[in-house]
């Protein structure tokens, strides 16, 4: 159905989303040439998919994934052949399409080889921004070495600069606040990705980090888990995006718990995922927006991005203000202005869901995605008649 983006076809009797986040249902959304059309109004051909009983929401953005990385590991990436990763890759793109997302910021892994293959129609997949490197410790020491460091992931073609500020999961006490850049080298990095026409994303969990790359001009700060309340006020006033990633700290205490994954103490990862949720509520009630981020890395989670909506919503977000953190908030954050939304003249990128969205169960179980809509193409529909 629809395999023509010029063709006008239309979504009919579904509970479409509107930009509050709130449900109404509609007689129809028309599609046509890539853009959604009029609504509420006659099909305007013989293309009418019928969605009763659905929702319809804008294509989601996930703004934190390493969607070529594989493996959680670097060392088990590196085991791997080109052949084998590339396949593996070519999956995972495809199946976070198929998942509902329609735009997706690579955090990390993916270069401009798989984005631009994704955007010339030979790879199935979200539409993607890339950020290539990670700069981290290795990279730090003096203003020099950062900016060359962002300079070599914008000669790759990186749209983000990635700055590994603070440590992870396995750093024990208050040292994983500890900077791994000064203010000054912050500075650095932003002025660089702002000459190359670049942003910069910040992975922090707070400490004198935050401060600095909100003081730099950084566009998001990734994780945030242990954001103040000042430092989430002075975000909110600088006009930055927190990206929290609720679920991947549940999947590592799970992997902990099984003992797939060593070396992070229990009590650590239970106390990450308490904070981080408390940070998202903290967020919402002092005006700094929140996009969503999966921070997925391996096979078996891509596809399942959706998630992190309803784990949004367990953290203490309405249904509406977790649906906009996933869509129009994403847009804002990639300056995506031609979508995020379902109104006339944008780009039509949706999902149908089976489930009711103010049910975070839904977004848990992946075969609630019922249909995904890019570029006003029908890419993806499970058990749906036209």
């Amino acid at each position: 159905m629809s395999s023509n983006p010029s063709q006008g076809w239309a979504i009919a009797n579904a509970l479409v989303m509107d930009e509050k986040g709130r449900f109404a249902r509609r007689r129809s959304v028309g599609i046509s040439a890539g853009l959604f059309t009029e609504f509420d109004e006659e099909p305007p051909g013989p293309d009418v998919l019928d969605a009763h009983g659905l929702w319809l929401i804008p294509g989601v953005y996930d703004c934190h994934t390493h969607i070529s990385w594989n493996d959680f590991h670097l060392q088990d990436r590196d085991r791997r052949d080109p052949e084998e990763r590339a396949r593996l890759t070519t999956a995972s793109v495809a199946a976070t399409l198929r998942g509902g997302v329609t735009s997706a910021r690579d955090a990390g892994g993916a270069y401009a080889g798989l984005r631009d293959a994704i955007a010339g129609g030979r790879l199935p997949g979200p539409r993607l921004q890339i950020a290539v490197d990670m700069i981290g410790p290795a990279q730090a020491g003096s203003v020099a070495a950062i900016r060359a460091a962002a300079q070599r992931a914008l000669d790759h073609g990186a749209q983000w600069i990635k700055l590994i500020a603070t440590a992870g999961s396995a750093t024990p006490g208050d040292a994983v606040l500890a900077s791994n850049f000064s203010r000054e080298e912050i500075r650095a990095a932003v002025d660089t990705a702002d000459r190359g026409g670049a942003r910069v994303m910040v992975h922090t969990w707070g400490g004198n980090s935050a401060d600095w790359a909100v003081e730099a001009g950084a566009a998001s700060l990734e994780h945030g888990i242990y954001l103040t309340q000042e430092q989430v006020s002075r975000a909110a006033d600088a006009g930055i995006m927190l990206v929290p990633t609720v679920t991947i700290y549940r999947h590592v205490r799970d992997m902990v718990l099984d003992g797939r994954l060593g070396g992070i103490p229990l009590p650590r990862i239970v106390d990450v995922i308490e904070a981080h949720e408390l940070v998202v509520r903290r967020a919402r009630d002092s005006g700094l927006p929140l996009a969503i981020g999966s921070d997925f890395t391996v096979p078996w989670q891509h596809g399942t991005n959706l998630v992190e909506v309803g784990a949004l919503q367990r953290a203490g977000l309405t249904s509406g203000e977790a649906l906009l953190a996933a869509t129009s908030n994403g847009a804002r954050l990639l300056l995506d202005g031609g979508s995020g939304v379902i109104t006339a003249g944008h780009r039509a990128d949706a999902v149908l869901l089976s489930g009711d969205p103010s049910d975070p169960a839904t977004f848990e179980n992946p075969s609630s995605v019922a249909a995904v809509v890019k570029d006003g193409i029908l890419v993806h529909a499970e058990g749906l008649s036209d």
